[in-house]
């Protein structure tokens, strides 16, 4: 029994002891409560500036410590400094980007307390792209609203801060185009921006862009910017389609001399020379068309025209054939209708469509030895008189006039192309004169339209006519614009008396020279085959300004 009471007491004076002990702790932890302190990055001076004091009850217990610990006698050494009293000091500037925090240790024998000074961030880095220049290649038939390129910047600042947020926005386009407008997509916060483009490209109007993007930051007291730029290249694309140009030579051909050059059929293209959207391909079609083959000089872009087979005058004195003349590349075409205040324009835009340009001549086989060749004038299909109109906002309709070069009377039928409903329609699609219709829908600028324009020979012609719409109290850009399809009218009326007096004169030598040829000739067949020609020249030759005459030899 005794034993027992002894250890009890043992017990019960380690108890005391260790509580004792834990109190003593307990005082000594709360004596100790330290704040944290706040140092701006890259602070001016001078210095030394006070930071704050250490929250402690007794003061004069600092000298029992042992002071160290970042700005003390580690990186960055020697910026702060701790007073017995317990006021701190900063010595020296401290960069953001390096230190965000420096913890300054107090220990002694059984205490341990730890100080943290914040380093508060300053806007002293601007938004940095990741590349001084972006350059890119696209398209000329690339759609409105399609990803162009992304860039990206920056901000070495206090993350989520108002010093590293930024703002990215397009500064300048060079050059400035009407058909074109660029825009930078950004989401909030995010540290990309997407560049696409309204409206049409155009490799004539522009063959490069050169554009200007800033980012920004949104500092409270002074805002940061650099900038980049981006180079857009554009490659020329098919929106041209070959077109005949006239010709007035006259010539003989063997007729049964394979590989002979009979024709030579010359086009213009406004796209780039040498590429595909240049480069002519054609087809032939009609009569005996597999006497004949046609072949593309690379050169001139030119249809070579070829016999591979001989010619048969007992069976066949007249050929008609018909050429089919398109590019390599498939036709697209953009067209601009509307350009509202917010997202992207009204466009008509359709790329990948297979679109020719058709044109017939005569071919008449003299007899079996030789053929003349061009007695007829190349046939284009009717064409617009005037390929550009103004038009007032208050007008309702205008007049389009279309000229048939070979003249097979007045039944020209008119046809609207794409998607032009509600916007454009014809009142009647029949003569040579037409009225063109605009709805109500249509807005200020430049519309281009497309025409199917055929004549009642079957001669077909797809023709571009661009209406600039605009307010005529306030632009001359429509006053100008009709005085010039006025000028084009007038000169295309002068052209027309010349070539017909022309053709009436060639008219008069041909049937002179061939009367002559007739009377020397001695042979019943050569005299019938000669009246063959003339009948066939007299009832195939269109009355018209572009005839060509050819003389036969003697």
């Amino acid at each position: 029994m005794k034993a027992v009471v002894i250890v009890f007491l043992v017990a019960v004076s380690v108890c005391i002891q260790c509580a004792n002990a834990s109190k003593q702790n307990l005082r000594k932890k709360r004596a100790w409560v330290v704040d944290s302190l706040y140092m701006e990055e890259e602070h001016s001076g001078p210095f030394p500036y006070k930071l704050g004091d250490l929250n402690i009850e007794r003061r004069s217990a600092m000298e029992e410590y042992f002071i160290h610990g970042q700005g003390i006698d580690k990186d960055p050494k020697g910026i702060i400094s701790v007073k017995s009293n317990g006021s701190v000091y900063a010595l020296g500037k401290v960069d953001y980007e390096e230190y965000k925090k420096l913890t300054v240790r107090l220990t002694n024998a059984n205490t341990n307390v730890a100080v943290d000074i914040v380093i508060q961030d300053v806007n002293d880095h601007a938004p940095v792209f990741n590349k001084e220049v972006y350059e890119i290649t696209i398209d000329e038939s690339t759609p409105q609203g399609e990803h162009l390129v992304t860039v990206l910047a920056t901000d070495k600042d206090q993350f989520g801060s108002a010093n590293s947020l930024f703002t990215l926005r397009i500064v300048s386009v060079s050059p400035q185009t009407s058909n074109t407008e660029f825009f930078i997509d950004q989401a909030e916060a995010e540290l990309t921006g997407t560049i696409y483009f309204k409206g049409c490209l155009d490799y004539e109007e522009s063959q490069k862009y050169t554009i200007l993007v800033e980012a920004k930051d949104q500092g409270e007291k002074v805002q940061l910017s650099s900038t980049s730029t981006v180079i857009l290249n554009i490659i020329d694309r098919n929106n041209h389609l070959p077109e005949f140009t006239e010709t007035t030579d006259s010539s003989w051909v063997k007729a049964q001399k394979s590989g002979e050059p009979v024709y030579r059929l010359q086009v213009t293209d406004k796209d780039s020379r040498g590429s595909a959207a240049w480069r002519a391909r054609f087809s032939l079609q009609g009569d005996k068309a597999q006497h004949f083959k046609i072949q593309t000089d690379p050169d001139t872009n030119d249809g070579v025209i070829t016999i591979t087979e001989p010619l048969n005058y007992e069976e066949s004195s007249n050929l008609s054939l018909t050429v089919t003349v398109e590019n390599e590349e498939p036709f697209f075409y953009c067209t601009i209708t509307g350009r509202p205040t917010h997202g992207l324009w009204d466009v008509r835009h359709s790329r990948g469509r297979s679109s020719s340009t058709s044109a017939s001549f005569l071919i008449t086989s003299r007899d079996t030895r030789e053929i003349v060749k061009h007695v007829k004038r190349l046939e284009t299909g009717p064409l617009l008189w005037a390929k550009k109109l103004g038009m007032c906002l208050s007008e309702k309709n205008t007049e389009i006039t279309a000229v048939d070069p070979d003249q097979y009377g007045p039944s020209v039928h008119f046809e609207l192309m794409g998607d032009v409903e509600g916007e454009w329609r014809l009142h009647s699609n029949y003569g040579t004169t037409v009225r063109l219709i605009k709805e109500s829908a249509v807005r200020e600028g430049d519309h281009e339209l497309t025409l199917k324009i055929s004549d009642s020979r079957g001669q077909v012609s797809l023709q571009s006519l661009l209406v600039r719409v605009c307010d005529c109290d306030v632009s001359a850009d429509c006053h100008v614009l009709r005085r010039t399809a006025v000028l084009q009218l007038s000169v295309t009326a002068v052209t027309a008396i010349i070539s017909g007096l022309l053709l009436l004169l060639g008219m008069v030598l041909m049937a002179f020279h061939i009367r002559r040829r007739a009377k020397k000739s001695t042979s019943f067949r050569s005299l019938s085959s000669l009246n063959t020609f003339e009948q066939s020249l007299s009832s195939d030759t269109p009355e018209g300004p572009a005839f060509d005459g050819c003389l036969l030899e003697n």
